[in-house]
């Protein structure tokens, strides 16, 4: 992966990654407009305008639901709105730019999108994927501000949580108050759904948030994350309710010192697979591996899930300034499951933990 020039803006970053092959970009993805204008919370997750950049130009195609908001904000871009169709009002913007071919993000674009895109677009189109994620997964300073403010949110819920756990609680009840306390210590909104999943319902990875309620004994595992000026965290702390067992005390220690052995262990220039590796070999040592499924990590930024992905087949590497996770689980049906989430910063000697809530096992 180029690494980017982070002394150019953002437009001109992205054109230093065009060629012969892809002169323009046709940018849909509405996570890569907001970047590339350097506005995180403008446009709704529902937005469907087009941004087309070309090697001198750049014009952000809307309908008049936006027409308004996008002229005043004094994006570093033509607004052009949209006559006749979507499609129809790229072509012509396509054609004022002399355009012969352009690419398009492969990773976003519907079946229906690409059949009115060929029908309506008179150009050789083609799919080009991961150019402007290639930008994103170094994070500017600005962004690494906003993604440690929603961090800092994230632990102050934590930290409160314990105090409303208890035995009779739904799952569901433990969700919304996490998200309405993230709301009011202000957040925009929540990164994902929140998950709340207790006892036999932790072995679930992604377990959603139930109808079972609360008891005496369970695993209680909590993965959230608050969006703080667009920008989202993520972690998890699994806890227990009431005294722990002998056998809920060795899973989470296995998965402390898997988690702690990645967290010493990281550098700039490491893969993806070279870091899930470190976890991984802990959880072979102790004939553990089979119960640790999913991907160490995935990077995070204006989406919760993006650039860097850790896991055993990624070749990616992990660069000064990559904002991603570490979340090391066991999970055994039937008894539950252990996660442990931070977000990190790869900094040039190491890393920088955005998360601060307190590891140690957690008995309530």
């Amino acid at each position: 992966m180029t690494k980017p020039d982070l002394g150019l803006g953002r437009l001109e970053r992205l054109r230093a990654l065009l060629s012969a092959e892809v002169p323009a970009l046709i940018v849909n993805s509405v996570a890569n407009i907001r970047y590339l204008l350097e506005a995180p919370t403008m446009f709704d997750d529902d937005f469907g305008g087009i941004l087309l950049v070309t090697e001198k130009t750049a014009a952000l195609i809307v309908d008049s639901r936006y027409s308004g908001q996008t002229k005043e904000a004094d994006l570093d871009c033509e607004v052009e709105p949209v006559v006749g169709s979507l499609w129809e009002t790229l072509a012509k913007a396509a054609k004022r730019s002399k355009l012969r071919r352009a690419g398009f993000e492969s990773r976003y674009l519907t079946v229906a999108q690409w059949q009115q895109l060929t029908k309506d677009v008179p150009i050789e189109l083609v799919p080009a994927k991961d150019l402007v994620e290639q930008l994103r997964a170094v994070k500017e300073a600005s962004e690494i501000d906003c993604l440690a403010k929603a961090a800092r949110i994230a632990d102050e819920v934590f930290n409160e949580i314990l105090n409303f756990l208890g035995p009779g609680l739904s799952e569901r009840e433990v969700a919304l108050e996490i998200d309405f306390k993230m709301r009011r210590a202000g957040a925009e909104k929540s990164s994902f759904a929140t998950i709340v999943a207790t006892g036999p319902n932790s072995a679930y990875p992604h377990a959603g948030a139930g109808s079972r309620r609360t008891q005496l004994g369970d695993l209680i595992k909590m993965d959230f994350g608050a969006v703080y000026e667009g920008y989202h965290s993520d972690m998890t702390r699994t806890v227990v309710l009431g005294a722990a067992t002998d056998r809920q005390r060795h899973v989470y220690a296995a998965v402390l010192e898997a988690q702690t052995a990645v967290l010493d262990g990281l550098r700039p220039g490491l893969t993806g697979a070279e870091a899930d590796a470190l976890a991984r070999n802990v959880f072979e040592s102790i004939g553990m591996a089979k119960n640790f499924g999913h991907n160490l990590g995935h990077g995070v930024g204006l989406e919760v899930h993006e650039s860097p992905i850790l896991g055993q087949k990624s070749e990616g590497r992990l660069d000064v300034g990559a904002v991603f996770t570490v979340e090391p689980g066991l999970y055994f049906p039937g008894f539950g499951g252990v996660r442990i989430e931070d977000m990190v910063v790869m900094r040039e000697n190491g890393i920088q933990i955005l998360t601060n809530s307190a590891k140690q096992l957690v008995e309530l």
